[in-house]
């Protein structure tokens, strides 16, 4: 049994690796990693996630956003901080924001946000270096 055990946590693992890249556990759970990785991919730490038929949105503007690949979102969460949310993959060449006929409801956005802006949220989130754990 102990190998299959085994073998499941490589699997976690490289799992985590893949998207996150080089990963530092806190615990059995929570993980750390680096939000920027260079001037053209980093990942955020964000609520504004939405699924528009089946598909996931990162919600930049009152009525724009950017379609994400559906590997590219994966919720996590920190209970101690009771913060639920979406770790979202960016990539420059990929961030081509869509503008929708009507504003979203639940969303208020004051200012539209760039790439550059995501970016300097990524560089934030590594200086608050925040533990999280998958869902």
């Amino acid at each position: 049994m102990s190998t299959y055990s085994e073998y499941m946590k490589g699997v976690k693992e490289n799992n985590l690796v893949r998207f996150f890249g080089e990963v530092e556990h806190k615990s059995n759970k929570y993980f750390t990693f680096k939000h920027f990785i260079n001037n053209d991919e980093a990942i955020i730490i964000t609520n504004n996630v939405k699924y528009i038929k089946g598909n996931p949105v990162l919600i930049i503007a009152n009525n724009k956003a950017v379609y994400l690949k559906d590997w590219l979102v994966k919720p996590v969460h920190n209970y101690f901080n009771d913060i639920y949310a979406y770790a979202v993959k960016l990539n420059r060449q990929y961030f081509k924001p869509y503008t929708f006929k009507n504003d979203f409801e639940d969303i208020y956005i004051e200012t539209e946000y760039t790439f550059d802006d995501l970016l300097n949220v990524a560089k934030e989130q590594d200086a608050e270096n925040m533990k999280i754990a998958l869902d």
